[in-house]
This record gives structure tokens, sequence and C-alpha cells, in this order.
């Protein structure tokens, strides 16, 4: 009897664990609504992590953003909007650094499987700048080979590359720090949709 109240104790709270784990993938079935978040580091070009967020079905992909500007305090927060649901959330600090609010957390590099043959670097045309304000930072030049280059080995990328080929892939800079910010503090999010 103890054994099955432990089974029955256990089962319940594996079922109450979040999709925000440490893990790249929730392993929901493949064909759920997905959307995998890869961070690149904005100065070294070096993938540091990432996360597959699964949503309510809903047809299309539109980023919308909140955006609050660093008066002192700011925030961004990007929603999937047919989803009416949070994709990223991220504290701006004037002079200061912010933090990444959602996900919590991202599952580490090491984490990810990796294929031996590279993914070939998509046309400029299929990369979309997330424009979260008229005022954002972004590059005047963007140097899409490298940042491609930090993530085109993961069999995750690969997977959803061939289930939505035609997708455009987006990109997002996270700046916590403006002002006088410290680019070695920001990060690109390389965002796709299956």
């Amino acid at each position: 009897m103890k054994n099955l109240l432990l089974m029955a104790g256990m089962a319940l709270f594996f079922a109450s664990c979040s999709d925000d784990s440490e893990s790249p993938s929730n392993n929901e079935t493949p064909s759920a609504n997905k959307v995998l978040m890869l961070k690149v580091d904005f100065e070294t070009n070096v993938f540091e992590g990432g996360k597959e967020l699964t949503f309510e079905d809903a047809d299309g992909f539109t980023i919308t953003a909140d955006y609050n500007p660093p008066g002192d305090f700011g925030d961004v927060t990007l929603m999937y909007e047919e989803a009416n649901d949070t994709i990223f959330s991220g504290g701006i600090v004037w002079l200061g650094l912010g933090e990444m609010t959602y996900p919590e957390s991202l599952a580490d590099d090491s984490t990810f499987a990796t294929i031996t043959n590279a993914l070939p670097l998509p046309a400029t045309e299929d990369f979309e700048i997330v424009e979260y304000d008229e005022y954002a930072y972004y590059p005047d030049e963007i140097d899409y080979q490298s940042i491609w280059g930090a993530v085109d080995n993961l069999q995750l990328l690969k997977d959803y590359r061939e289930s939505n080929p035609d997708a455009n892939i987006r990109l997002f800079l996270y700046t916590p720090s403006v002002g006088e910010g410290n680019p070695a503090e920001w990060d690109w999010f390389v965002i796709v949709k299956n």
C-alpha cells in the first residue's frame, strides 16, 4: 500500500511540473504548436542555451511587443499574438543591468543534441528583426552568418526548419543595459516556429 501511495504521489508531482523546465524540449507531441528560442552572445556569437516553448494551437505566428522604455527601469515583453501568450520578458535598466524574467531559465547549451552537417545559412530575406520599438537598438550591419553559425548544428533547429521551411527566422536583440550599456551583457535570441 505504501508503494502505491508513493507512486501516486510521484505521479502527481511530475504531472504538476511546469513546461518551463531546464530541458530544451518539453517532449510534447511533434505536432504541438512550439516556438524555439536560442540565445547567442552579442559580442562573441557563442550559443549559450535555449528553450522550447509549447502553446495552444493557433493559426499564424506574429510577435508583438509591450515595451516600457527605461527612464531608469523599463522592460520588454514579446507576445505570440495568435496564442495570446508570452514568448519573452526581461527588464531593461538605464545605467544598470536588467534580467530576463520569462522564461525563468534556459536549458544549458550542453543539453542540446547536435548534428554532424551544419544547416546552410538561410537567405538574408528569411531573417526578420523583432522591432519592439521604433528606437530599438540593432546594429546597422547584422552578421547573420556568425549568429546562424552559433546554432546551425543543433538537432532541434534542424527539426524546426524541416517542419516549417518557409517560416521566417526572427532575431531579437535583448539589451538589458542601456545608456552607457555594455554590449558584453547583450544577447541575440534566434526565434523559430515549428
